[in-house]
C-alpha cells in the first residue's frame, strides 16, 4: 500500500535527524528521529510499505511489525493517507539497508491553542489579511 502527507492539513520539516510533523487541523505536533524519520520520508513520499520494510535490517518479523505500526499510527493520526489509486510508485531509499530501531511517534499536543488559533485557518482563497467573511 501507498501513502501520502495529508495536505494541506499536515505539513513537516526534517531537522538534522529528526522530522516534526504538524497537523494543522488538530493542532498538534508530532517528532521522529533515526529510523522513524527515514520511514517518515519513504512513506510520505510515495513509497509503498513492503519496500520500505526491505531497506531495512533486523528480524524480519520485528522490522515488518514495527513499521506497519508506525504506519497504522501515522494514518490513523491523519498525517497520511493513502495514495490515489494508479499513482506511480516512488523509489525507495538507495542508500542501502539500516539497521532497524524500535521507533516511536512522539505527540505533543501542549500547542494545541495557539495552533489553532492561527489566522491562516480563517481566510478565503485571496489569503492574509483578508478574512474570510464567512468564517
Amino acid at each position: 500500500m501507498q501513502y501520502r502527507i495529508n495536505s494541506p492539513s499536515v505539513i513537516h520539516e526534517t531537522i538534522d535527524d529528526e522530522v516534526v510533523i504538524i497537523n494543522l487541523d488538530k493542532g498538534h505536533y508530532y517528532s521522529l528521529d533515526g529510523c522513524g524519520a527515514r520511514i517518515w520520508k519513504q512513506v510520505a513520499g510515495g513509497v509503498p510499505v513492503p519496500a520500505v520494510i526491505d531497506g531495512f535490517e533486523g528480524e524480519r518479523g520485528e522490522v515488518e511489525t514495527g513499521i506497519r505500526d508506525l504506519v497504522a499510527e501515522l494514518e490513523q493520526e491523519a498525517l497520511i493517507v493513502p495514495a490515489d489509486e494508479g499513482t506511480p510508485a516512488a523509489e525507495p531509499d538507495a542508500s542501502g539497508p539500516t539497521a532497524f530501531e524500535a521507533v516511536k511517534l512522539q505527540r505533543y499536543s501542549d500547542m494545541e491553542e495557539l495552533l489553532l488559533l492561527d489566522p491562516i485557518h480563517e481566510v478565503d482563497a485571496q489569503g492574509w489579511p483578508h478574512p474570510d467573511p464567512a468564517a
